[in-house]
């Protein structure tokens, strides 16, 4: 519907990006439509989740709940809905096996947020050598060839996304370590370039 031409196009803009969304509007959201990645501890994706979060919180003006805390005294039945509505979020889009163990009886959007954040942040180290051990373990055995590649580019994702990046040179020499013993006549051609090609 087009704008009354009684109304500033300038204030009515002005307001839609300085106030958060209202309780009313934002309880119509379906978050899946924005947030399209469940949170869980085994797919190792809580950089993705977290930027498809962060996106959608800044679209309605509510990253001041899970960002920094305000005094209880300040919240009006407006903002305890829509405190209510950002803890909705988070728990319908995370695993059973993260909402078990984040969920507690009274929480609200910056101490769920918190809870989700240092579970995942927490045992980047102990994932972090897990997740090593996968790669250079991993052998293609009977996978095709493209799920072989997809599963050491699944873990290299995992890996960056914790603060552990994989190398391209080294990618391509777990690509060929793990390698079908039927490929072993590619193993000489592709080490023999230099640099590297790319994974």
């Amino acid at each position: 519907m087009a704008p009354s031409s009684h109304h500033s196009n300038s204030s009515s803009d002005d307001n839609l990006f300085v106030a958060p969304a209202a309780a009313s509007a934002i309880q119509g959201i379906s978050i899946r439509h924005h947030v399209p990645v469940i949170l869980d501890m085994d797919e190792g994706n809580y950089d993705q989740w977290r930027h498809f979060f962060d996106s959608t919180l800044g679209k309605f003006g509510l990253e001041g709940h899970v960002r920094s805390p305000t005094p209880s005294q300040d919240h009006d039945g407006e903002w305890r809905r829509v405190d209510s509505c950002v803890v909705n979020w988070i728990l319908a889009t995370v695993s059973k096996g993260v909402f078990d163990i984040v969920r507690r009886d009274r929480h609200n959007a910056l101490s769920l947020w918190h809870a989700v954040e240092g579970l995942f942040q927490d045992n980047e180290l102990q994932c972090a050598v897990y997740l090593e051990t996968e790669l250079h373990t991993l052998q293609q055995g009977d996978m095709s060839m493209n799920d072989y590649c997809t599963k050491l580019k699944r873990i290299a994702y995992q890996l960056r996304d914790i603060s552990h990046p994989v190398s391209e040179p080294s990618q391509v020499l777990n690509l060929l370590r793990g390698l079908n013993p039927r490929y072993r006549y590619v193993k000489p051609v592709i080490t023999s370039k230099y640099p590297l090609p790319s994974f």
